[in-house]
């Protein structure tokens, strides 16, 4: 199995992705039998994953399919991506809505890809009918097929041996066992149903992680913590972890939509394991550093909002 060593650009772009603070979390991983995550989103931890076997679920049917086409099909996904982006360079932003219309009736993966990757901000959201219903980001024309066809390539290898599935976080996890490993990515508090109209039951998901517990799969969990000045915090019951860290995983894209400020995110990450002692310094001493960068590129580009 080929593994990675450093964090690669996204090929699915994802809100609260971990692609950031991938390589730190890298650090935490343990070996393992199986890697499971069942709320694989943009992925960004499949490629370090410590075992060649990986399982990865997610509730949205087209993100799954997208995962699939892109393992099994990267050649014909590039081609369906120029297609359409080609479409929009050349007849402006009525293209656009076309592939989103198009989509919301046929949930074809590829017009999933191409909306991901020319919307606002890369914000992928649905109304309350479960419709792709974000806009064209008009300044920016999408990323270039070229680059993406690499992206696609390098991901299509990384993710040989991961299957896909569409499923909720408890059969993803079911048949999970003494020896695997979870790495566990849910929504966040202050954003549940930003994404699909359906509501995370934090009380039910508790009692997942302490049937974890009991079956002695070991897991991470990145869950919650702060943008700025806004707290979002879930408290994990403290019997069910060993260990809790706060990572930089870059500034919120919701307040950046906006205008209204660049508020830097730090992320909770729990862990039901102890790591060496030697490891968890490597892990703080990475963050600090990517911490304290960031806050000075804040300082520079919170001045576009005064």
């Amino acid at each position: 199995m080929q593994r990675c060593v450093q964090s690669l650009a996204p090929v699915i772009k994802w809100s609260g992705s971990k692609r950031k603070i991938a390589p730190m979390l890298a650090y935490l991983l343990p070996e393992a039998k199986r890697c499971f995550e069942p709320f694989v989103g943009s992925g960004a931890m499949l490629p370090f994953r410590t075992s060649e076997i990986g399982m990865a679920g997610d509730v949205i049917p087209e993100l799954i399919q997208l995962w699939i086409a892109i393992r099994d099909e990267p050649e014909l996904t590039i081609q369906e991506y120029d297609r359409r982006w080609r479409q929009l360079q050349n007849e402006g932003h009525t293209a656009y809505y076309q592939v989103r219309d198009s989509f919301n009736t046929t949930r074809n993966p590829h017009d999933f890809l191409f909306l991901s990757r020319t919307c606002v901000n890369g914000l992928i959201r649905f109304n309350k009918n479960g419709d792709f219903n974000n806009s064209l980001h008009h300044t920016r024309p999408g990323i270039a097929p070229e680059r993406l066809s690499k992206l696609i390539y390098q991901w299509s290898r990384y993710i040989q041996d991961v299957t896909f599935i569409v499923a909720d976080y408890h059969q993803t996890l079911e048949n999970a066992q003494m020896g695997d490993f979870a790495f566990l990515d849910p929504p966040y508090n202050g954003t549940k149903g930003r994404y699909m109209p359906t509501d995370f039951d934090f009380e039910v998901f508790y009692l997942e992680l302490a049937r974890l517990n009991r079956v002695g799969v070991k897991w991470i969990l990145t869950f919650d913590g702060t943008a700025g000045d806004r707290a979002y915090e879930s408290p994990v019951p403290s019997h069910l972890y060993m260990i809790k860290v706060g990572l930089p995983t870059g500034n919120s894209p919701f307040t950046k939509l906006m205008k209204t400020s660049l508020d830097p995110v730090i992320e909770s990450v729990y862990l039901n394991f102890e790591p060496s002692a030697e490891t968890l310094r490597q892990v703080m001493n990475f963050g600090q550093k990517e911490l304290s960068l960031r806050a000075n590129q804040h300082m520079e580009q919170g001045r576009l909002f005064n």
